[in-house]
């Protein structure tokens, strides 16, 4: 009975990728579904053995003595051609087998002089193990090599001659030469390349944990959606490996998180498997994400971390399902719903609509105006008043671009085709941060992604379900005023109501008004107060509740500290007065020798 790398029972199935038992000499050793190493095939040989030449078989003499006849000089020069021809092929041979040792030493002169001594022929062979000199080249990195083999016209997209089959894109992406993959691409090397297990470049280099690499690919068109031979994609080899960074870049490419594999397996599945707690800790911060899917075998994430005694995990899985089961939703979570977390559905915006178009304003016209008009006159008109206010702030905040960063920009694509100099580059970890593979753009300090309305948002506050639009920086003032009138015709509400009361006594409906004015006035204040807070302190809402994710908010030390405040009065100028113009992304683009 065979297991595969998650403790699941398979049958066997030739040449299906799976476990084979091989018996050896000394015993018998379990050979699991591994991809090959390029880096150590000098070592191991992944490939199939190649099957014996013709010219290698020799011929044993007869036991019959022959007598030597005697030779005419036509067939002396005959023996002699024959044997000069012999020695030449035998050379050439040699020489063949010369290159692949050159191409390793990295000696481009040392290649062209071979390459001129034995023909072009010699970049077209194939080693012993049935590896071209292109892939050499590209398991070295070495990028003139892999250059002067393109121009040479020699084979840079064959598979080996193993069971695995990559080819030199694939070895280049395993050890993160992306200066190699480039020159590949552009070569017409597809970047969806597969071997015969189904294997893609970007499944490669998630799966070795190569960032910049499957940064770079993504951005030449990669798609994350592909899977290999076991149903497993991108995300599942780099939740499967541990990489948590590979994990957040293919979430901002918009990866599916739910897809299963052949298994019935998610990428949470194998992220518990491995036990790596941040891994799992990003995966969980998704709200949408299925906390408790089942595999093939019935198993749980928190049963596969349990199993394997991953206790880190079991704990934070154990208190996100807590969170999730209660009846009564956290204050976070609540927090989170006022301020866009299921900003998706259009709930808060039909209720904000009903309860003034249909209740409030019937309300006050039918039962308040024939009371308190003639006694509270001014009140009125500053309640009118505010309510124009409320409704050109609200269309205002609804129908006005946020600060979208343009889509496909120049600087994007720019920045993916320096990747592959980010060894040289000092701002790597910060410039890859903010690569934005769903909308291709550079996303400017302080902008976000969107995962409702799937755009980047400069200066991202929030995505406010009351306007329906996310509240950025340009239309941030007109969100704080919306709040605003909402707060002050919600207290002119709660006045008018007291009054009634006092006048015509307690009923039903006076109760259910000043419920609703309760409410939303408390809400009105509060959101008020916290946007001038964060105004105060030249903070988003983002940046407030999330200031741990981003380096530019944590001092050496990892302590907060804010780089943009310069006191409430000047950061309240540069909130309601000087907006800040968008930045230039060329800034971030460094003009270094690359």
């Amino acid at each position: 009975m065979s297991y595969n790398r998650r403790g699941q029972v398979i049958p066997y199935i030739p040449n299906a990728g799976f476990r084979v038992k091989v018996a050896l000499d000394n015993g018998i050793k379990t050979q699991s579904r591994v991809h090959p190493s390029p880096g150590s095939a000098r070592t191991l040989v992944w490939a199939l053995p190649l099957t014996a030449s013709c010219n290698m078989v020799t011929e044993e003499n007869d036991e019959h003595p022959h007598t030597e006849e005697e030779k005419t000089p036509t067939q002396e020069k005959d023996s002699n051609l024959l044997s000069r021809s012999d020695s030449t092929e035998i050379l050439i041979q040699s020489s063949m087998d010369d290159i692949f040792d050159v191409i390793k030493a990295g000696e481009l002169s040392e290649v062209e002089k071979l390459v001129e001594k034995v023909g072009p022929e010699a970049l077209s062979a194939r080693d012993k193990h049935g590896y071209t000199p292109a892939h050499w080249a590209a398991l070295d990195g070495n990028v003139e090599m892999m250059r002067y083999l393109v121009e040479r016209n020699a084979p840079v997209d064959l598979p080996c001659l193993g069971t695995q089959g990559p080819r030199p894109i694939h070895w280049a992406c395993r050890k993160g030469h992306a200066a190699v993959v480039q020159v590949l691409l552009q070569a017409g090397v597809a970047v969806n390349a597969a071997d015969f297990k189904g294997l893609t470049p970007l499944m490669t280099a998630c799966m070795y944990g190569r960032t910049a690499t499957a940064a770079y690919l993504l951005g030449m068109g990669a798609q994350n959606h592909l899977t290999d031979i076991n149903g497993d994609t991108a995300l599942h080899w780099a939740a499967y490996k541990g990489h948590a960074d590979l994990i957040r870049l293919l979430l901002y490419s918009g990866v599916d998180l739910q897809k299963t594999d052949n298994f019935g397996s998610t990428p949470l599945h194998l992220a518990c498997l491995s036990g790596n707690l941040q891994c799992v800790k990003i995966l969980c911060e998704k709200r949408n994400l299925e906390l408790e899917p089942r595999d093939k075998n019935g198993k749980t994430p928190l049963m596969l971390a349990q199993s394997h005694r991953n206790n880190d995990v079991v704990k934070l899985l154990h208190n996100e399902i807590k969170k999730k089961s209660r009846w009564m939703p956290p204050i976070s979570e609540i927090w989170s719903l006022l301020f866009g977390g299921a900003g998706a559905s259009k709930g808060p915006l039909i209720l904000f609509l009903f309860s003034v178009l249909l209740w409030g304003y019937p309300m006050y016209m039918i039962r308040c105006i024939p009371i308190t008009w003639n006694v509270l006159r001014r009140s009125h008109y500053c309640f009118i008043y505010w309510n124009a206010v409320m409704w050109i702030s609200w269309i205002i905040a609804n129908r006005r671009d946020p600060g979208y960063i343009p889509l496909n920009s120049d600087t994007y694509y720019r920045a993916i085709k320096q990747i592959p100099y980010f060894d040289k580059w000092k701002k790597r970890n910060v410039i890859l941060s903010r690569l934005c593979h769903s909308c291709r753009c550079l996303r400017p300090l302080r902008a976000k992604h969107c995962r409702i309305c799937n755009r980047c948002v400069s200066y991202f506050d929030h995505h406010c379900p009351f306007i329906y639009n996310c509240v950025g920086l340009r239309n941030r003032m007109w969100f704080l005023l919306f709040v605003l009138s909402v707060a002050i015709n919600c207290s002119f509400t709660i006045y008018f109501a007291c009054y009634c009361v006092m006048i015509e006594g307690f009923s039903l409906l006076y109760v259910l008004g000043l419920v609703e004015a309760f409410v939303f006035c408390g809400l009105g204040w509060i959101l008020t107060c916290t946007s001038i807070l964060h105004a105060c302190m030249n903070l988003t809402t983002n940046e407030m509740f999330n200031y741990k994710r981003y380096p530019y908010l944590r001092d050496k030390r990892g302590r907060y500290q804010n780089p943009f405040s310069r006191g409430p009065v000047l950061n309240l100028f540069e909130f309601f007065v000087c907006l800040p113009d968008r930045q230039d992304e060329q800034d971030f683009m460094l003009d270094e020798n690359l």
